[in-house]
């Protein structure tokens, strides 16, 4: 089961009617907005939505239809975070909106529907002595019930800088409403690469943000970096200080956010110019994604334009990530999503490339990346002729040409015409080019018509090509 933010087993409150069959033909006496139910911060207050109505002239909520309501009101001493939570009882779906009063009007703040576990709440910011509004709405397809409504202040947010980072780093946990955000502080020199990760449990996107020195408070400054979900970047800082890390919650979701953060000095794998890696070779390597080492980068060069086949075998089950890219940073290729292991097959022209391997949401393991560049070849394939036809016992030479100039094995078929069934096979012949060039003799049995065509049959740094066909005429003058 999920950790909850908040789960009270409200299956009967004493007092109050469970459904509404059993309920009174009154409604509640905080039926209608104009007599609501005060509330003084902080408030645990008990309610049913058991004959509730909806008054006419009430807002219009923007979580979907309602079939009545009861409401509560409050006024706000200061201005701060307020949490209004709501755990529904039994079968109830019910709606939290929350509004602001001004007098005779209403301006609309949030609100959020009960989930699968009866829970919903929001979070706001009020203004000093405004007046708010809270409604408790039963959904329009739902039974009636009974609920519990929690009005109160959640934890303060983060000062900074933050406590200092200890050098295996932090764990915390972060939700939604209460404890929205976490911050650290660590010192950092100028010039110095740092991998900055935020590893965090589940599938919210709870993110990382870096603040430069000097910032004393997170609302009116702006970060100089952001992580993305999975919470990793490299960060290497343009003056010595201490900068502040801050942890943030993804909004709006009613489970509790575990993370692990981290900051260490980056090593020679995990940035430019990075290892290098040959061609056929296999480097090795282990990654960590629940601490810092989650990027190992390797630089290879192509002098030829190349099939590349970069192969990921690992050990145990990790999710990494192998991604390519040119020495411009743009991402050409990536075999992400995999587990156990990855292959990325592309076509590269001649240039310098780097390929990454990443690992993903606190992935760990060790694998092998291997690298195999086979350049790309053209083959052709000509009969060395004089004139359009040639004399029979006539012999003739079969010339291949496979760019570039490399050498390996060749493969020629010959092939003769029946008018009847058209081209049949005749002959296989092996051979080898030695430069990019290869030569046999071809003797054709009798007066037709044959084609050729050929194969370059490849090898560890070259692929195999295959031509096109080229004919010959095998014949006397004609005679009348």
């Amino acid at each position: 089961m999920r950790a909850r933010l908040f789960a009270v087993a409200v299956l009967a409150l004493p007092g109050l009617p469970v459904s509404a069959s059993a309920a009174a033909a009154a409604p509640p006496p905080n039926d209608a907005q104009a007599s609501p139910q005060a509330l003084t911060l902080p408030a645990d207050v008990t309610g049913t939505t058991a004959e509730s109505t909806l008054q006419p002239a009430e807002p219009l909520g923007s979580c979907g239809p309602a079939r009545g309501s009861v409401w509560y009101a409050f006024t706000a001493p200061r201005a701060e975070r307020v949490v209004a939570r709501l755990q529904a009882a039994g079968d109830l779906d019910a709606q939290i909106s929350v509004f602001r009063r001004q007098r005779s009007q209403t301006q609309p703040v949030d609100c959020d529907a009960t989930d699968a576990e009866g829970l919903g709440q929001v979070t706001f910011r009020t203004g000093e002595g405004a007046s708010y509004l809270v409604r408790v709405e039963q959904r329009a397809n739902s039974v009636a019930g009974t609920f519990r409504l929690n009005v109160f202040r959640p934890q303060p947010a983060p000062a900074a800088p933050g406590p200092r980072l200890a050098a295996g780093g932090a764990r915390g946990v972060v939700d939604s409403v209460e404890n929205t955000a976490d911050a650290y502080s660590a010192r950092l020199r100028a010039g110095e690469s740092y991998r900055v990760n935020l590893a965090a449990s589940g599938s919210q996107c709870t993110t990382l943000a870096i603040y430069g020195p000097g910032t004393s408070d997170f609302d009116g400054a702006d970060p100089v970096r952001r992580a993305p979900c999975d919470g990793y970047v490299l960060f290497t800082p343009d003056r010595t200080g201490t900068y502040s890390v801050l942890v943030s919650a993804a909004p709006r979701s009613h489970d509790l956010q575990p993370y692990r953060v981290r900051i260490a000095r980056a090593l020679a794998d995990d940035t430019t110019p990075g290892r290098v890696l040959s061609n056929f070779a296999r480097a090795r390597g282990a990654l960590s994604a629940a601490s810092a080492d989650v990027v190992d980068l390797y630089r290879f060069d192509v002098t030829a334009r190349s099939e590349l086949s970069l192969t990921l075998t690992t050990r145990g089950n990790p999710a990494f990530d192998v991604i390519l890219l040119n020495d411009r940073g743009r991402r050409i290729s990536c075999a992400c999503g995999e587990t156990g292991g990855a292959v990325l097959r592309r076509q590269l022209r001649r240039g310098r490339y780097f390929a990454a391997v990443r690992g993903r949401r606190g992935a760990t393991g060790r694998y092998v990346l291997r690298r195999v560049s086979r350049a790309i070849t053209r083959t052709s394939v000509a009969f060395s002729r004089d004139g359009d036809a040639v004399r029979p016992g006539t012999a003739v030479p079969v010339s291949v040409r496979v760019r570039p100039g490399v050498n390996g094995p060749v493969t020629i078929v010959l092939e003769r015409f029946d008018p009847l069934e058209g081209y049949q096979f005749l002959r296989r012949v092996h051979t080898r080019a030695r430069a990019g060039r290869a030569t046999v003799t071809f003797r054709p049995p009798s007066a037709g018509r044959y084609r050729a065509r050929a194969t370059f049959d490849g090898t560890l740094g070259a692929a195999s090509s295959d031509s096109g066909t080229t004919r010959l005429l095998v014949a006397a003058p004609l005679q009348q």
